[in-house]
């Protein structure tokens, strides 16, 4: 099943994709040139290059787990009833304020893009797809029964 990913996400998933694979050469450069400088068990150079280089790849093999991609666009986005590209608000029973979530997938949450994401396969995701306003859902938090409200439901705006 594809991934649902904003175009602007897609966007900047792609920038971030160049940016590690430019981060990758440079590190296998330190990596060749500091074995270059012989013993390589007291080699610290090379270790720190090494355990950079292993981080680099780390990343860009989690950026590349959540392919093949459903390219959203922002005029795709409906805000009659929660939905992927929606800014929700809710508020949760017995708060004073509501708190505005983004409810996005994997890629949005992973590259930082957007405050308080939601990831659309969450559990809390899950509650509130499909839901309108005024709508109440409850959710087990810590073994608790947690009653919620939608108060309002948005477009994402485009960064």
């Amino acid at each position: 099943m594809a991934t649902l990913i904003l175009r602007d996400t897609h966007r900047a998933l792609e920038e971030k994709m160049e940016s590690l694979d430019k981060q990758k050469k440079e590190t296998s450069i330190k990596i060749r040139d500091a074995a270059s400088h012989g013993d390589l068990k007291e080699n610290g150079e090379y270790h720190a290059a090494r355990e950079e280089q292993s981080f680099i790849v780390r990343k860009t093999q989690s950026l590349q787990t959540h392919s093949p991609f459903h390219i959203i666009e922002f005029s795709e986005i409906e805000t009659e009833m929660v939905g992927f590209g929606n800014k929700v608000t809710i508020r949760e029973e017995g708060k004073d304020e509501a708190e505005d979530y983004y409810l996005l997938g994997p890629i949005e949450f992973e590259l930082d893009l957007y405050p308080l994401v939601i990831t659309i396969n969450s559990p809390f995701g899950q509650a509130i797809v499909g839901k309108k306003i005024d709508e109440d859902f409850t959710l087990e938090i810590r073994g608790e029964e947690t009653k919620f409200t939608i108060t309002a439901i948005e477009k994402i705006s485009p960064e």
